[in-house]
């Protein structure tokens, strides 16, 4: 069924607390979540009551299909190689709630973590030996690390996928990629360029074609509806719902 592929994310219900987000994403009709764990919900410096978390999915009778692990606010006055080393234990503490909660993917941000006057490849270097580290947790944990193409308005990061994937190729451990559509957009992948952000492989998104293109590979996963929820979660959530499911069936 098409509704099965498509899960809700709680970020897109950033002013309710993490039990609130889970009721909402039920109410909608998603089966399956993913867990936002930057600045709210799941991140452990807001210190989560994970054991409560497990219980209210249990009750809505919802699964934790990704958490999305933090990325900002790490050490911000420290040296570039303290932030990377800080970054990763965020992450690894993260993990730990993702197992808790039955995740089966981590979908990480590629982020750069630079000195002042580093070179590009400097930070990248340092990323890729970071991510490396997170991906061995979680492959101790079960859970598959997924890199996530980004835009440029945080900052220096790796925006395309072909980006992603030349990190992915210098990684020991195996990661795959979440393509965060978009950003694809953002970054000015439209039309038939959206198509080729797809791996192996909207306002202004054609939906359907999109969604087309994915199934052109071959593509047996989910996609997650991460939209802005603003003062009503409830109906803009159901509202992209309805349209994504429109969209799969065109």
């Amino acid at each position: 069924m098409s509704e099965d592929l498509l899960v809700g994310a709680t970020w897109s219900c950033p002013t309710q607390d993490l039990l609130t987000a889970l009721e909402t994403l039920g109410r909608v009709g998603f089966r399956e979540v993913e867990v936002w764990a930057e600045g709210y919900h799941l991140d452990p410096r807001v210190a989560p009551n994970v054991p409560a978390v497990r219980e209210r999915l249990d009750r809505l009778s919802l699964s934790v299909r990704s958490v999305h692990l933090p990325f900002e606010h790490v050490l911000p006055a420290a040296p570039a190689a303290d932030r990377a080393r800080a970054w990763v234990r965020l992450c690894a503490r993260t993990l730990e709630y993702a197992e808790m909660l039955g995740a089966g993917i981590a979908v990480a941000h590629p982020v750069l973590f630079a000195d002042a006057g580093e070179c590009h490849a400097h930070a990248v270097d340092r990323f890729v030996s970071a991510a490396d580290v997170i991906g061995a947790h979680a492959e101790e944990r079960g859970i598959q690390l997924a890199l996530e193409n980004m835009h440029t308005l945080r900052g220096p990061t790796l925006r395309s996928v072909a980006e992603l994937v030349v990190v992915l190729g210098r990684m020991t451990r195996g990661a795959g990629v979440c393509v965060d559509v978009g950003h694809a957009v953002f970054n000015g992948f439209v039309d038939d360029r959206l198509a080729g952000e797809i791996v192996p492989g909207d306002g202004i998104v054609n939906w359907p074609s999109a969604l087309a293109a994915y199934r052109s590979i071959g593509y047996a996963g989910r996609h997650v509806v991460e939209v802005e929820g603003g003062d009503d979660p409830l109906a803009n959530l159901t509202r992209a719902r309805a349209h994504l499911l429109g969209a799969m069936s065109v």
